[in-house]
């Protein structure tokens, strides 16, 4: 489950691991508790800018290293 207002810092992207190949979309978010992390944006048209308030989920992508959560 996501907590209540969690900041996100900045948007960006990356390349999955071998043999995929794409450009993921992907945020780091400063959670309430102060950990920052880096989430994956599952939908393409996103419309969150940098500074909004997201609500973030447990889940990892497997070809992406490092990402062990989502955006809802």
């Amino acid at each position: 489950s996501g907590s209540k207002g969690d900041l996100s810092v900045n948007f960006s992207t990356i390349t999955p691991k071998k043999p995929n190949f794409a450009l993921r979309k992907f945020a780091r978010v400063r959670l309430t508790s102060g950990f920052e992390i880096t989430a994956y944006i599952p939908s393409i048209d996103h419309n969150s800018q940098e500074h909004s308030v997201v609500l973030v989920r447990g889940g990892m992508v497997k070809d992406l290293r490092g990402v062990r959560y989502h955006i809802v």
